[in-house]
């Protein structure tokens, strides 16, 4: 049995960071729905930190894929549409992280 997967896409806070939220939510979030709905993306929610957020993180981007094969296929895919945009809205690199759900309640 496979396990839905949740993939985590942080852009970390820096003393220079740029992060255009609106070009980020309004274009970027609709190549990576177009690009990766078929390799099992459900769903994704944007969570913005306050300035001073003990997390160090800015954006937030949690992914949720059928399994975590699927979220490696997209990576693996490497769709230049969807990597080659992080440059038209920030000027930091996101980290990705990924876990298996286990339970939910």
């Amino acid at each position: 049995m496979s396990q839905e997967t949740f993939v985590y896409v942080s852009y970390p806070r820096t003393p220079d960071i740029k992060f255009d939220s609106e070009y980020y939510l309004r274009k970027h979030m609709a190549l990576v729905d177009e690009h990766w709905k078929q390799f099992g993306l459900k769903s994704w929610t944007v969570v913005e930190f306050p300035e001073g957020d003990a997390s160090g993180m800015h954006t937030q981007a949690i992914l949720r894929f059928d399994n975590a094969d699927g979220f490696e296929k997209a990576i693996a895919a490497n769709i230049p549409e969807v990597m080659k945009d992080i440059e038209n809205y920030s000027n930091v690199s996101p980290v990705r992280w990924f876990g298996k759900v286990t339970k939910e309640g």
